[in-house]
């Protein structure tokens, strides 16, 4: 088994057609074409487990390759995988290292052989080189044009890709961003399998990526949960992007934003490690604003068209809406984007934070339970005495509440779940009734801006009164609970 290490990025025809002039190869580019069947039983076991099977021609070759799920990678694929010779010229999953591949899979190849048929084919002409990324490190480039092919559907396949031969995975990411500002490339979240699967089941665009909440191993250092919990955040991030840009399902925002918000959490309850001064946050900080409006509107015009006689307001709140969109579409397609998902990367891989991480002692359970108590104390401090008819107080009690519920979620594992379940669910319930507040907040600003009042604002009063007669004693029973992460 080895583990394969590439970043892969879209790359269109303009700048497919200077890849060669603009990379400076070492040695001569080889052109050859490529066709993979990739095969899994009638009920998808493989796809279930996260694993790719393919069978490849390239030329006179016959290969067979197995590639398991790797982490959430944000862009940098991470995965194992192995690849042998195929016998007599066809598939034979007998082939395979029984008991690695399920170690590392869950799935028993062997037994799974006789119902192992072709569901997607990939058909690409590939022209690679080799390249020197510094004194040590080497990759592969690799310029993939053609076709993806399922249930009588097909879809083009033009990509370049960077796999690591030699080295470290922050040489490969700095080259990468060097060629990705040199190209005008935009990195590719979804990988052939992945697209011959979606269409194989007929859809033909990815759905909104939810958070791929990463496993962490029971014996995972703070400084190693961290770096997987942020790529994972900024993979969710990332790969909505595209989706921002093409599609009008307000849902890949929403996922951006929350991937986004997810990161920043990560980077404040690791705040130990991290320091409090990081690149990321700061890049953060210039990102959010665009998104931010865009979603804004996007939940102000789903409340509006529900209140009667609303329709000319409506139609003012969409033109607004359409607006924000355009801003948040040119900020998900800005080099600055692409720059910040790759810089963050290659901090994630080697910054100096790693430093601050070997110093910090004790499990991921015990760092887990200082920085949830520290977040805590934080949100009962900023609740201390506050006046819930406040907006303003209200929704910086919400964003500690948001930071302390995400923490939860990063660390909750750690703990046993039965006492970390009551605890939860009365938070889920607090930051629920506080974004709802928060929307009657941000519709009162917008609906001041569109000159509206009347009935609308009626109707966002008496939703406000109803809120907080239900937030008052759900912050009362979260001061009163138990915390998980302090019960014996």
């Amino acid at each position: 088994m080895q583990v394969e290490r590439e970043i892969k990025f879209k790359l269109p025809p303009e700048a497919a057609r200077r890849v060669a002039r603009t990379v400076r190869a070492a040695g001569p580019w080889r052109r050859r074409t490529v066709s993979n069947a990739y095969f899994d039983t009638p009920q998808l076991r493989l796809q279930r487990a996260g694993a790719a099977l393919r069978f490849r021609r390239e030329g006179a070759k016959r290969l067979q390759t197995l590639k398991a799920e790797g982490g959430a990678h944000a862009g940098l694929s991470a995965r194992p995988e192995w690849e042998i010779p195929a016998p007599h010229g066809k598939l034979d999953a007998r082939a395979f290292p029984r008991t690695e591949v399920m170690a590392a899979t869950g799935i028993d190849l062997q037994r799974l052989a006789r119902q192992l048929h072709p569901v997607f084919e990939t058909r690409f002409t590939r022209r690679s080189a080799a390249v020197v990324l510094d004194g040590a490190a080497r990759a592969e480039i690799c310029v993939d044009i053609g076709e993806v092919r399922a249930g009588g559907r097909q879809e083009p396949i033009s990509e370049l890709e960077l796999e690591l031969k030699a080295g470290d995975a922050v040489a490969l990411l700095r080259y990468a961003e060097g060629l990705s500002r040199a190209l005008g490339l935009e990195l590719e979240f979804e990988s052939k399998a992945e697209r011959g699967y979606r269409l194989a089941a007929g859809r033909l665009y990815a759905p909104p990526r939810k958070w791929p909440k990463p496993v962490l191993a029971e014996l995972a250092t703070p400084g190693e949960a961290f770096a997987s919990l942020a790529a994972a955040s900024l993979s969710q991030a990332g790969a909505n992007a595209r989706g921002v840009i093409e599609r009008s399902d307000p849902e890949y925002l929403h996922q951006l934003r929350v991937g986004l918000r997810r990161l920043r959490s990560v980077l404040r309850a690791f705040r130990p490690i991290i320091g409090k001064r990081n690149p990321a946050l700061r890049r953060l900080r210039r990102l959010m604003p665009a998104f931010g409006a865009a979603r804004d509107w996007d939940v102000f015009c789903e409340w509006l068209k529900d209140v009667p006689d609303s329709g000319e307001l409506l139609a003012r709140a969409r033109a607004r809406r359409s607006a924000a969109r355009r801003k948040a579409r040119q900020s998900a397609a800005s080099p600055e984007f692409q720059v910040f998902l790759l810089r963050t990367l290659r901090w994630l891989h080697g910054a100096p934070w790693k430093r601050r991480a070997r110093g910090i002692d004790g499990s991921l359970a015990a760092f887990g339970a200082q920085s949830l108590e520290r977040l805590h104390r934080k949100a009962v401090k900023q609740a201390s005495g506050i006046d819930w008819s406040d907006a303003a107080a209200r929704h910086a009690v919400r964003i500690r509440v948001k930071r302390l519920r995400y923490a939860c979620e990063f660390f909750a594992s750690c703990f046993p779940r039965a006492s970390a379940r009551p605890y939860l669910k009365r938070l889920e319930i607090l930051q629920d009734l506080l974004g709802e507040l928060n929307d009657v907040a941000v519709a009162r600003r917008l609906l001041q801006r569109l000159g509206g009042s009347g009935v609308v604002g009626r109707k966002l009063h008496e939703r406000q009164n109803r809120l907080i007669r239900e937030l008052q004693p759900a912050w009362a029973a979260l001061e009163k609970g138990r915390s998980f992460w302090t019960a014996r």
